[in-house]
């Protein structure tokens, strides 16, 4: 995996584990959604103009497709993630969507795009969703009885539905990245203001709720508009770099860092299973980072 590649996906994992703190604690709804959206917009549109100066290619019927397939599938996951935020807790459905989103876009990468990654390749994968596995708790859940099961159970949906959304959208942006080389930030600041006016009918409707929101989570508005592009951004560069099966899987070190911040933010008990899984999930990185 290309160094630049692999140093992209591992900030862009830093931002997103912490921008969904963010969202974490504001655990709103389609309003708080759409706030950041403009927030995102209005900071990234620049750069989009900038580029689009400097040369970018202007998008091809296949290139705009992409683009509303993939702002549908990313306005699906926003929505999907704030529910599950409100239904559940962020150690179930954090690592739940994280992990099923790279199983997904690996198996479609290969059936589909016709990647064929090198054995050392798949150890590292398999490395990271062993990781997963162990790091979101799922094999002990099943252990803990009725009642805790039940309390997890939405947690545990949401962050399914959330997850096949990050595969939806990681397959359609990673063939885009592959097959058009569009410019990054064009494709993406396009798909972000096409997502914000997806659900601006249904924010206007109630313009108090716009402001409430405002005013209780300034702060987590202006976070998540600023790192939710920026980290996917790092994500799409990557895209253009290597292998899709590779960098679905790499970003997911994500959870290893929102383990962390879970432990030292929301006060949540990480075990020596937890801690195994984070070192599944490097080692999977450095088996991804060798291959060729």
């Amino acid at each position: 995996m290309d160094p630049i590649a692999l140093a992209l996906v591992l900030g862009g994992a830093s931002l997103h584990a912490t921008w969904n703190l963010f969202a974490k604690k504001a655990s709103a709804g389609l309003p708080f959604i759409w706030l950041y959206d403009l927030v995102s917009v209005l900071v990234f549109a620049p750069f989009a103009l900038l580029a689009w100066r400097g040369g970018a290619a202007a998008l091809p019927p296949a290139g705009w497709a992409a683009v509303a397939c993939s702002s549908m599938a990313h306005q699906l996951y926003a929505l999907a993630l704030q529910r599950g935020y409100r239904a559940g807790d962020f150690s179930v459905v954090y690592p739940v969507a994280r992990g099923t989103g790279p199983l997904i876009s690996v198996l479609v990468a290969v059936a589909v795009l016709g990647e064929r990654p090198p054995l050392a390749a798949w150890a590292g994968i398999a490395a990271i969703l062993g990781g997963i596995v162990l790091v979101s708790g799922l094999r002990l859940r099943g252990r803990a009885g009725p009642g805790r099961a039940g309390r997890n159970g939405p947690g545990l949906l949401w962050g399914l539905l959330t997850g096949s959304m990050i595969a939806t959208y990681t397959v359609i942006d990673g063939w885009t990245m592959h097959s058009l080389r569009l410019e990054p930030v064009t494709y993406y600041v396009i798909g972000l203001a096409l997502r914000a006016a997806m659900i601006a009918p249904m924010a206007l409707r109630d313009p108090p709720a716009l402001g409430e929101q405002w005013r209780r989570n300034a702060l987590a508005i202006v976070t998540v508009g600023v790192l939710s592009p920026l980290a996917y951004l790092m994500v799409l560069y990557a895209m253009g770099r290597a292998p899709l099966a590779y960098v679905a899987p790499a970003r997911e070190l994500s959870l290893l860092i929102g383990m962390v911040l879970g432990a030292l933010v929301l006060r949540e008990t990480v075990g020596a299973v937890r801690l195994l899984g984070g070192g599944s999930m490097l080692a999977g990185v450095v088996l991804l980072a060798l291959a060729r």
